[in-house]
């Protein structure tokens, strides 16, 4: 490559870089897929789950959730659309393993979304889900799951 394309891919880098500034700032997120945003949830009145997720060999720790404080996060769909994350929950002698998100559950709650919410919902008798947020006794909510004692 010669010294003139050399400086002229050296300016076009320069001008797309101030260019680009203006319009992303850090606090923004931006996905070439589908951006999701897990909220879970307690309905069990003077409760704490222990809540353990991990997406492979990403770990995301041990959260504590309460009826007044659900555990959320967010993330992009990985671009080949298997994107797994796993969760371990325990509530005095029970517990629950299942996938907080996979194909099966993107799938249930939206086949096609740009942005999408998903919410999972922990009552005495199981699991929930749902893509709205809604009152605990809300019909909306899918039964999932049973605790295992």
């Amino acid at each position: 490559m010669n010294i003139f394309a050399m400086k002229k891919l050296c300016s076009l880098s320069i001008a797309l870089t101030y260019f680009t500034s203006f319009f992303i700032t850090p606090s923004q997120s931006w996905c070439y897929t589908t951006h999701w945003f897990i909220k879970i949830h307690s309905a069990i009145p003077n409760s704490q789950i222990d809540v353990y997720v991990r997406l492979g060999d990403d770990d995301l720790g041990h959260h504590i959730v309460t009826p007044d404080l659900p555990y959320k996060f967010n993330f992009c769909d990985n671009i080949w659309g298997n994107t797994l994350f796993v969760g371990d929950f325990y509530y005095k002698s029970r517990s629950a393993h299942f996938h907080i998100f996979d194909k099966d559950v993107e799938n249930t709650v939206c086949a096609e979304c740009d942005e999408q919410n998903l919410f999972w919902l922990f009552k005495e008798d199981g699991y929930y889900l749902s893509n709205v947020s809604r009152p605990y006794d809300d019909p909306i909510w899918a039964r999932k799951g049973d605790w295992e004692y």
